[in-house]
């Protein structure tokens, strides 16, 4: 949890910086703030299913989106650059579900090499 808010602070770094360049006002961000309890109100499964749901997922399919619409290379490469961490940060909350019994591994390709006969 604590590497997603920091990847998200880098993120509104990256593009505030970005409207800053162009003389543009970058928009306030609501505070959120890391709690530092031990005792969490939520459970860990559940956690995890908000993490990778929202901010994985739909952050991924978002940057997608902006990728192919935008007409400034700089831009592009930032999407591309945020996108790439996004991806990771997505593995590795899949990979934590997984391996805690929370998710099902998803479907594998075949290996099709094995089926041919030589």
């Amino acid at each position: 949890m604590r590497w997603g808010a920091d990847i998200a602070k880098k993120f509104i770094d990256i593009f505030s910086s970005t409207l800053m360049e162009e003389d543009i006002q970058a928009p306030m961000f609501w505070s959120a703030k890391i709690e530092d309890t031990t005792i969490s109100p939520y459970s860990d499964k559940l956690l995890m299913f908000e993490v990778s749901a929202t901010a994985a997922q739909a952050g991924i399919g978002y940057y997608g989106r902006s990728i192919a619409s935008v007409q400034r290379r700089d831009l592009g490469t930032n999407y591309i650059r945020v996108l790439t961490e996004s991806l990771q940060y997505g593995e590795d909350g899949a990979n934590i579900t997984i391996k805690n019994g929370w998710l099902e591994e998803p479907p594998q390709v075949p290996d099709n090499r094995k089926k041919v006969k030589k």
